[in-house]
């Protein structure tokens, strides 16, 4: 009987043959970009500017990697990315459950309109305020700062919305014994909402850190100094604006893809890593019981 259902419930064969082939499509039109620019950069130089598509590196070789590394000093850019990332991602998450907290409060004084005001500023294109953005940091001394780069973009009313909506999906008991007990508003955020808002937390900090990590258009409008930009932005000057060095030194592509794979490298491992987190958090956040 069980076998009989489950031959019911499966599609029939042209479909799952045409999605099957779908899929190998997507995976085909992903992947082999990707395959392509690690293929190239571990090519030697005179095989990475070869015309065509480079799938197998022959021979492999790290010379663009270390030429790469040398020739850009990667090590700063490197360093201010994983600082300002990690820095400005731990502000975004603890400002945005501490604004979800207070929005989900069903006493709070004109929750509708401030629920509202967090939305109009999702629909506002972040390039439109560039300009006042850097008029308001040149202000407060901001430009050319680690401090301008961390605290701009520290409050987003995706992540707000999105713990919001996890946190009134925990049970209310929880809250309300705690308020029998003696605890205060702060001890009920800490020691309940975040300790069971584990895959919550984890999928804001992640988007966050992806959203940072990748920023070329907030660096590149307060920083001016390149001692202080970050890796993105060498990417892009490498791959768009740079041929060589005082007309006599050439940045092969195996060394700009180099480039490209040393900056792509830790989001992937971020991502592999926090996966089952991350569609976990998605799910409960977007879901309200």
């Amino acid at each position: 009987m069980a076998r009989g259902l489950a031959r019911e419930d499966r599609l029939p064969l042209p479909i799952r043959l045409g999605g099957a082939l779908l899929l190998a499509v997507v995976v085909a039109v992903m992947g082999i970009p990707m395959v392509n620019v690690l293929a190239v950069s571990l090519s030697t130089r005179v095989a990475s500017e070869a015309p065509g598509l480079v799938l197998l590196p022959l021979p492999p070789t790290f010379e663009g990697y270390g030429f790469i590394w040398k020739f850009t000093d990667l090590w700063q850019p490197l360093a201010n990315t994983v600082y300002v990332s990690i820095a400005g991602t731990v502000m975004h998450v603890i400002l945005a459950c501490m604004g979800a907290y207070v929005l989900m409060q069903r006493n709070l004084p004109l929750r509708k309109l401030l629920t509202t005001f967090v939305i109009l500023t999702m629909i506002i294109p972040g390039e439109l305020t560039l300009v006042a953005i850097y008029a308001v940091n040149r202000e407060f001394h901001l430009v050319n700062t680690y401090l301008g780069l961390i605290v701009n973009g520290a409050a987003s009313g995706f992540s707000i919305l999105l713990m919001r909506g996890y946190f009134e999906g925990l049970p209310r008991s929880l809250a309300e014994a705690a308020v029998m007990d003696g605890c205060t508003e702060m001890t009920i955020f800490r020691r309940i909402y975040m300790r069971l808002s584990g895959p919550g937390v984890i999928t804001i900090a992640t988007l966050e850190l992806i959203r940072r990590w990748n920023n070329i258009s907030m660096t590149v409008t307060l920083v001016s100094d390149m001692k202080k930009t970050t890796l993105p932005v060498v990417l892009r000057w490498l791959l768009f604006e740079q041929s060589g060095v005082s007309g006599t030194q050439f940045v092969f592509a195996n060394a700009r893809m180099a480039a490209v794979v040393i900056t792509a490298v830790p989001l992937v491992v971020l991502y592999f890593s926090a996966q089952r987190f991350f569609v976990t958090g998605a799910l409960l956040g977007a879901v309200k019981e």
